[in-house]
């Protein structure tokens, strides 16, 4: 009766978590963000042509390892879901959410799980008690919540990583499932670019300090499988110019000129021997590392401010609910404590999840370090639970009234302010100038569009009417599109209003169209002004017409 009783608490609180999870990532999916933004919009295009052609915009194959989308080179497998979406749904932005939405729920899932294995020497009490734990964590993290609400890649692919992770953990009992990690680990790879760096460390970290002499003479194979399902995306003729688009960004390790800077340290310092070796160009850009690091491993971007760039976070929460910084600290105390095997993994897999954040100038990054998140979580549960286990009733009843509390006011903040906060950044509006140009297409000659946003024909061949091959077959110039019939994309000189003898439109900036419209005495025929959600109204589509 009691084991009955046990097992109903136990879904009770399952599903309850399960129902949170799904509301805070499936409520207003399609509207909360405000639009797509020019990812979200290029998946989209991609998926589209697809379902109805069985190859990309660019009339590649469905099937190929990395695809040339607007020059930036995605990888297949958000897109490949993306289409399973569209098929269903058709092209709408929840279609391209979808992915992201429901990996948001198997990671809360699999996070619990994973809890689960980690510890085999904890009763079953407490290994479902730190499993329905962790998985709360992950439900009310506003890092999982932004992540999910969102066609985010990396968000796809760290949870495909924490799956190879779970199945490692699982291969204690039947070994044999080991050999299933690195195929994971490649698909997680196919997903996200960074995790080709971070999986071998997490991998061998988990068959050093979790499985340890049970799985050590599988390491070598596994790593062999691994690097050999990564054979097809080397020898893809974009990889060369995938890296090329990656490492163009400003990092640490172009940032600096460190060999002069370098010498002049060394000349300022004497010269000697130890000179050399402190000043060394290899110490310099360590240093500047290792200052990314800190930004990402900050209490402040963890637990009050999170990611600056609004498509990451709102800006008013951190990664993690304020409520739970003594969870991290008390945590990280139990684990060292009692478990510091257990520790060190998850301090591994954490700290090698932040090398992709940090080698970028702008930090802190919360997409690129989205691997963190299932072992920042587990030390958080770990310290929840050590809280609870003290059996202080005032203490839990805080706990609990502070959790619900601050839970509230992120989902508060989130549906009903965080909108209109993160407009320009999600692109909105440029749905509306989409859909404005497509209606108005038929009854002109031609359509200007300034180059505010050489992206923003991605939403035309989204929202627009054109068939998948027709967008195949549009000219582009460096995979971009800048041209599409009457469409043409560059700034519209206005001086040649004095001889039009026809119906335009022109699109663009409204302060921009206004200055030309004002200096020369132009009366529009049909004008509008787009509206973001933050109230601003920064394009405008007009119609000319001089012969009337």
């Amino acid at each position: 009766m009691i084991r009955d009783m046990e097992k109903r608490c136990y879904w009770l609180w399952f599903i309850l978590i399960l129902f949170l999870a799904f509301f805070l990532r499936f409520y207003k999916l399609g509207q909360i963000p405000t639009s797509l933004y020019w990812d979200e919009t290029a998946i989209l295009v991609d998926a589209k042509t697809i379902s109805q052609t069985g190859h990309d915009m660019h009339g590649g194959s469905w099937f190929q390892v990395l695809f040339p989308s607007y020059g930036d080179y995605k990888l297949p497998v958000y897109i490949w879901l993306a289409v399973l979406s569209v098929k269903f749904l058709g092209v709408v932005e929840l279609a391209v959410r979808l992915p992201s939405a429901l990996a948001g729920l198997a990671t809360i899932i699999l996070a619990g799980l994973i809890a689960k294995e980690l510890f085999p020497q904890f009763s079953q009490k407490k290994k479902v008690f730190l499993q329905l734990l962790t998985m709360l964590v992950v439900t009310v993290s506003p890092w999982s919540i932004m992540f999910s609400r969102a066609a985010f890649e990396g968000h796809l692919g760290q949870l495909i990583l924490a799956l190879s992770i779970w199945v490692i953990l699982k291969a204690r009992i039947k070994p044999w499932l080991i050999l299933l990690s690195p195929v994971l680990g490649a698909l997680s790879t196919y997903t996200y670019f960074s995790i080709r760096f971070v999986w071998p460390v997490v991998f061998i970290a988990a068959v050093l300090l979790v499985l340890k002499k049970k799985a050590l003479k599988w390491l070598p194979l596994v790593l062999i499988i691994f690097g050999v399902l990564l054979i097809p995306m080397i020898k893809s003729p974009l990889y060369t110019a995938s890296n090329q688009f990656r490492y163009s960004a400003t990092s640490v390790l172009n940032a600096n000129d460190y060999p002069v800077e370098s010498n002049q340290y060394r000349q300022l310092a004497g010269m000697s021997l130890i000179d050399r070796v402190l000043f060394h160009r290899y110490w310099l850009m360590a240093r500047e590392l290792l200052k990314n690091y800190a930004d990402n491993l900050s209490l402040n971007y963890l637990f009050l401010i999170g990611d600056p760039n609004l498509r990451h976070g709102t800006g008013e929460h951190g990664l993690f609910l304020l409520i739970f910084l003594p969870m991290l600290l008390l945590g990280l105390f139990e684990l060292f404590k009692k478990h510091r095997p257990e520790l060190l993994f998850l301090i591994t897999w954490w700290l090698i999840a932040l090398l992709p954040a940090s080698v970028p100038e702008t930090t802190p990054h919360s997409l690129r370090s989205l691997n963190a998140l299932v072992p920042i979580s587990l030390i958080l549960s770990f310290g929840l639970m050590s809280l609870i286990n003290k059996k202080s009733k005032v203490i839990n009843f805080l706990t609990i009234l502070l959790i619900g509390a601050s839970v509230f006011e992120f989902g508060y903040h989130y549906f009903t302010q965080y909108g209109a906060d993160s407009a320009y950044d999600w692109q909105d509006g440029y749905k509306q100038m989409a859909l404005e140009i497509n209606q108005a297409l038929p009854h002109v000659a031609d359509v200007y569009i300034d180059e505010f946003d050489d992206r923003f024909y991605l939403w035309l061949l989204a929202y627009g009417d054109w068939t998948a091959w027709e967008i195949q077959a549009m000219p582009k110039v460096n995979y971009q599109v800048k041209e599409i019939g009457k469409i043409t994309f560059h700034e519209f000189h206005w001086y040649k209003i004095e001889t039009l003898d026809r119906k335009i439109v022109v699109v663009g900036l409204k302060d921009s169209i206004n200055q030309g419209l004002s200096k020369y005495h132009i009366k529009p025929v049909w004008e509008k002004e787009i509206s973001q959600a933050n109230g601003t109204t920064p394009f405008k589509v007009v119609m000319i017409d001089r012969l009337e």
